[in-house]
C-alpha cells in the first residue's frame, strides 16, 4: 500500500510542471513565442475593410480628389523580430480611371507582454513610422491593434 501511494505522488509530481508550463494567462497564446505569423488587415482608419473613402483635392495622393478604396492587407511578423506590411488600394481620381496601388513597408518589432512596438524606417517616399499596439485575444482569434496618426488599425490572425 505505501508503495502505491509513493508511485501516485511521484506521478502527480511529474505531471504538474508539464501542466503548469502548458498554460498561460492569454488562453494559450504567448506573444513572445507565438507572435510570428501572417495577420490580415481587418480595420483601416477605424473602419472595417474593405472600405472606400472620398478624398478632397490634394488628399489621398489625388490632385483633383476622388476615391481611395482599401481592399486588403497583410502584416507578417517573423521570428527574427522583423516584419513586412503589404496593403492593396484602389485610387480613382475624379473623372479618371481606377488604379491599383500597393503600399509596402518593412521594419522591426519588439514585444513587451501583451504590447507590441513596430518601427519602420523611412522608405518608399514615406517618413519613419512608429506604432505602439496591443495583442487582443478572443478564442482562437489573435489581433494586433494600434493607432497611427490618430487612426485605429487592426490585423487579425
Amino acid at each position: 500500500m505505501p508503495i502505491n501511494r509513493v508511485r501516485r505522488l511521484l506521478s502527480v509530481a511529474a505531471i504538474v510542471p508539464l501542466l503548469l508550463s502548458a498554460c498561460d494567462s492569454n488562453g494559450g497564446f504567448d506573444p513572445i513565442d507565438d507572435a510570428a505569423g501572417t495577420y490580415e488587415l481587418s480595420v483601416y482608419a477605424g473602419s472595417s475593410v474593405p472600405i472606400t473613402f472620398n478624398c478632397d483635392p490634394g488628399e489621398c495622393g489625388l490632385t483633383n480628389g476622388g476615391t481611395f478604396r482599401v481592399n486588403d492587407g497583410t502584416l507578417v511578423l517573423y521570428d527574427d523580430g522583423t516584419f513586412d506590411e503589404i496593403n492593396h488600394y484602389t485610387t480613382t481620381p475624379s473623372g479618371g480611371s481606377a488604379q491599383a496601388t500597393t503600399f509596402t513597408s518593412s521594419g522591426t518589432y519588439e514585444i513587451f507582454g501583451d504590447d507590441i512596438a513596430l518601427f519602420a524606417p523611412a522608405q518608399n517616399g514615406f517618413p519613419a513610422r512608429f506604432m505602439d499596439g496591443t495583442f487582443i485575444y478572443g478564442g482562437n482569434d489573435v489581433r494586433i491593434r494600434y493607432t497611427e496618426d490618430g487612426d485605429q488599425f487592426e490585423y487579425r490572425r
